[in-house]
């Protein structure tokens, strides 16, 4: 796929409120890429924030990436590629906001190099990539 293409088609997607979605062509940096911008509503998920066990305040944040383009045959591959990136990004948010109530501690939050390490030394085969299928369809 063209890099302009990309950019183009990228810039017709929409989805969940709240999402803005800017692309530009990245070749000068990596050869076939655009670099993505996702501006995104969420909530500040700071230790500070929680009110009786509930995030209280609402922020736009964003994530910027680059993505290859050039290998891809058409647009369904290219909406695929960006799929997995904002299933990324939402695990990143939800990592960041399981915390234990009381102590308020992230055992996985994605900024702390524990939480990165659990994060890692756990992802094995828990058996869950089955009871999607049986229970929500999330596989």
């Amino acid at each position: 796929m063209q890099v302009s293409t990309a950019v183009e088609l990228i810039h017709q997607l929409v989805f969940f409120p709240g999402f803005e979605f800017k692309a530009t062509d990245h070749t000068n940096r990596f050869e076939g890429s655009v670099k993505v911008r996702v501006e995104y509503d969420a909530w500040n998920t700071n230790r500070e924030t929680l009110t009786d066990g509930q995030y209280t305040e609402k922020i736009k944040t964003y994530a910027e990436f680059p993505l290859m383009v050039e290998d891809l045959n058409d647009e369904v591959m290219l909406y695929r590629r960006l799929m997995r990136v904002l299933m990324r990004i939402y695990e990143h948010e939800a990592r960041e906001a399981l915390r234990v109530r009381g102590t308020s501690w992230s055992p996985f939050h994605p900024h702390r190099v524990g939480g990165m390490r659990r994060w890692l030394q756990t992802s094995v085969d828990d058996g869950l990539d089955l009871t999607g299928d049986f229970t929500f369809g999330l596989c």
